[in-house]
């Protein structure tokens, strides 16, 4: 291993200590880097396509990201508030009808004479699997909650978020500035890749997000399920995890619509079925490629273990973690 090795890896250790030990101040910083990704593009588009002024193209991406957020209080969260809250009303005897469910499902399992070992495993399974879904829920809800009880947040995000917009190539250069010569390539290259991956891989997102929440929300409610509103932005949320994020939404569409009918059921899970396959075979591939060049048991076994170290942000950020991770170790090791 060379010296220059040594010294990039060191210097690596060392920020990851850093940053573990700033981490409780980093949650502004990596949501206005994702808020950077999101507007940079409208922000490029009209101060160098259509020549306007860079301070007013930052001004019209931020108007244009206020319209939207307006909007979604306007017609979206009215209605989610009122399914939400009927949910809420409807969850004692939601529970009582999944109980009664299992207990007419254990009763079929009698029927075919399954040792009872399998039958605790399966029983102890999907009990474990809804108790998860209620402990995902709760910490995705509790740290949204904790993320807006925080007003400084909102006030610093935005600022950071300009800054990014208006001098990202003074920024990335008085950053370079604290690297030593001999490290400046290196640095600038892993940069580069990192910042291509991030950017490709978040616009991608969000417009998978969108699509896969307007499907899914769509074809709930054509198809009479109810809640199909908080279904569809569930859909869009779990879309963010790589992978196994799809199969994480269908459940609740899935116990919603045995609860009414099983014949609807089978319609809901034909629908996250087709949106799955529409997902692998069409949109992800034109919209995502292959990005993040990680294979799929990598992103899965990736989900599982920085879910365990970060809690449910875990499992949002574990794939472009691990992919600029990867970046990382490939050009480190070369001498």
């Amino acid at each position: 291993m060379s010296r220059n090795q040594i010294t990039r890896i060191i210097s690596l250790l060392l920020l990851a200590v850093l940053l573990y030990l700033i981490r409780g101040a980093l949650f502004p910083i990596v949501m206005a880097g994702i808020l950077y990704y999101v507007l940079n593009p409208l922000t490029d588009l009209l101060s160098v396509r259509f020549k306007l002024n860079r301070d007013l193209s930052i001004v019209i991406s931020f108007a244009v990201l206020i319209l939207i957020i307006f909007l979604a209080f306007q017609f979206i969260i009215p209605p989610f508030a009122d399914e939400f809250g009927q949910l809420a009303a409807n969850i004692p005897q939601y529970l009582s009808d999944v109980q009664i469910m299992f207990d007419s499902l254990q009763k079929w399992q009698a029927g075919f004479h399954i040792p009872k070992e399998i039958n605790d495993i399966l029983s102890t399974g999907v009990q474990n699997l809804l108790d998860y879904i209620v402990v995902f829920t709760q910490q995705g809800a509790n740290g949204l909650l904790g993320m807006l009880s925080r007003v400084v947040y909102l006030v610093i995000m935005p600022i950071i978020t300009y800054f990014l917009l208006r001098d990202p190539k003074n920024i990335a250069k008085g950053a370079m500035e604290m690297v030593p010569k001999d490290h400046k390539d290196i640095t600038l290259k892993i940069l580069k890749q990192v910042d291509e991956v991030l950017k490709n891989y978040i616009v991608g997102q969000a417009i998978l997000c969108t699509a896969v929440g307007l499907m899914c929300g769509g074809g709930c409610f054509l198809l009479g399920v109810k809640f199909a509103l908080i279904l569809g932005i569930v859909a869009a949320i779990a879309q963010l995890i790589p992978n196994i994020g799809p199969l994480i939404a269908a459940v609740p569409a899935l116990i919603i619509a045995t609860l009414s009918s099983p014949v609807l059921a089978i319609y809901v899970l034909i629908l996250y079925i087709v949106v799955n396959i529409l997902m692998i075979s069409v949109l992800g591939p034109k919209v995502l490629g292959d990005k993040l060049n990680l294979h799929p048991l990598t992103v899965v076994l990736s989900i599982l273990i920085f879910g365990e170290l970060m809690g449910v942000w875990g499992f949002f950020f574990a794939a472009p973690i691990v992919a600029t991770l990867k970046i990382l170790y490939l050009e480190l090791r070369n001498p």
